[in-house]
């Protein structure tokens, strides 16, 4: 196949999306497989079974001189990624010919996670609501996430066993070398923001802004990390590379490594194998929310609302930590949520209740106290993150997967008083955030606007590999 020396017509590409009603099921990305493999352009390996026997594929198009790498599902409660994919690789099928001329051999893997996104399709298989969520979502411990159980050894934070899907994502990595990553990852709320390796120039952030602007989406000025990130233009930074938010925690906290006691990202590992790769995130909520990038002050003080919801995640862990108790010879112990509460109840001992930190909050207590970068006036962006983004909805949604293990347990009495002792001391939870964040004011972006987004921002990123070839 022949290549013309040409950067991708992203606009051409973005017309030809599909339309999504919901967010890409598991059978729906095996169907595409299947269908695929009936064309012999696809090279369409099996490079591994989940945990639970599902299998996980590697598809590979094309022989540019760039190899370009994009993984779905790196966390499988994060779907738009799956939109991506298919999106790809549908055009792919289809022809699309900007996408056909350009210097690429595409290495796709549509789901690495299959175990972990099909225990989240109770919510991304319907309209989206934040109690929809809360009540069927699912994330596994952070040693059996894909990116968070890379290896690490830096100081004293050492980590030396990657997931099962993580050890196969490593491996897809060090077989590809990819000169361009795209881990579709996506945040739960709020305009896109991107992290990078490395500075993609002005031109091109400059594109991923007007296309952003062409499908009204909002550009989110205040990422997650932006504490550790260095900035390369409003809403683009370098990624939080783990000894950055290690040094940082070392700043107020003696021993960092209790609070980041898991692996790194995939990203992490691949600037160990290829310094030289450029590897994107293309973050995104499903809703958005007047109150995100508010810069409109309150006449509040932003560390003492903080150790407010930090209070409230608190007495919520409290109450589980107590249930746990009764209950925790009587669960099952088969349910794919028994190690995910495992894991939260060993982080809430006593003496962990009182550090905070994961997985009550992105901050530890510690650092909310001391850190003169909490002691100021909130705006309302501070309220919204400090509520849905760094505590608060963040740990109510993850510590609400004890009811949905309860709920598979046998409903022996002590399960029963767990359920009705806690089923509505989520909902409160729930309201109290309501209280501060006006939930009728979210707005759900549609699945097609997702897709357009995060491919097509991926798609300006990696021209901008493809046009210094050019040069």
């Amino acid at each position: 196949m022949a290549f013309a020396r040409s950067t991708i017509d992203v606009p051409a590409v973005l017309r030809e999306v599909p339309d999504f009603q919901t967010f890409c099921s598991v059978q729906k990305l095996h169907e595409l497989i299947s269908a695929l493999q009936n064309d012999s352009r696809f090279q369409i390996t099996v490079i591994g079974d989940s945990v639970h026997g599902v299998p996980i594929h590697h598809v590979r198009f094309g022989r540019g001189r760039i190899k370009a790498l994009i993984v779905g599902f790196p966390h499988c409660m994060e779907p738009i990624g799956g939109l991506t994919v298919f999106s790809l690789l549908t055009l792919l099928g289809r022809s699309n010919r900007t996408l056909l001329e350009a210097d690429v051999e595409w290495n796709v893997i549509p789901c690495v996670d299959p175990d972990g996104a099909l225990l989240n399709e109770g919510w991304t298989q319907k309209r989206f609501s934040l109690e929809n969520r809360m009540k069927h979502y699912y994330l596994q411990p952070l040693a059996d996430q894909v990116d968070t159980s890379f290896p690490i050894a830096y100081k004293k934070n050492v980590w030396e066993r990657p997931s099962k899907e993580a050890r196969i994502l490593m491996d897809v990595l060090e077989s590809v070398r990819p000169d361009f990553f795209f881990s579709l990852h996506n945040a739960q709320m709020g305009g896109a923001f991107y992290y990078l390796s490395r500075d993609i120039g002005h031109r091109f952030c400059s594109q991923i802004r007007q296309l952003l602007e062409a499908n009204r989406f909002p550009l989110q000025r205040r990422p997650m990390w932006r504490e550790v990130c260095s900035e390369f233009s409003p809403g683009f930074v370098e990624f939080p590379w783990r000894w950055k938010r290690y040094d940082y925690l070392e700043q107020t906290t003696p021993s960092p490594e209790r609070f980041l006691n898991y692996g790194v990202a995939s990203w992490d590992h691949l600037a160990q194998i290829n310094p030289e790769a450029l590897t994107f995130v293309a973050e995104m909520g499903y809703v958005r929310h007047p109150s995100d990038e508010s810069e409109n002050e309150t006449d509040e003080n932003l560390r003492q609302f903080k150790l407010r919801l930090d209070a409230d995640s608190k007495f919520l862990a409290v109450m589980l930590a107590e249930e746990w108790e009764k209950v925790r010879n009587e669960i099952n112990f088969e349910s794919p949520f028994y190690r995910v509460i495992v894991e939260r109840m060993a982080l809430m001992t006593p003496d962990r209740l009182c550090e905070g930190g994961y997985p009550l909050s992105r901050y530890p207590t510690r650092d909310i106290l001391f850190n003169p970068e909490h002691d100021r006036m909130m705006t309302e962006g501070d309220r919204f993150a400090a509520c849905m983004v760094d505590g608060g909805y963040t740990f109510i949604v993850s510590s609400y997967q004890f009811v949905r293990l309860l709920k598979d347990s046998a409903q022996t009495a002590p399960v029963r008083h767990a359920l009705e002792r806690l089923s509505p001391a989520f909902d409160a939870a729930l309201r109290q955030l309501g209280r501060y964040i006006d939930f009728g004011a979210f707005e759900v972006f549609s699945c097609k606007t997702l897709a357009k987004v995060q491919l097509g921002s991926g798609l300006i990123a990696l021209n901008s590999l493809l046009d210094a070839q050019l040069q």
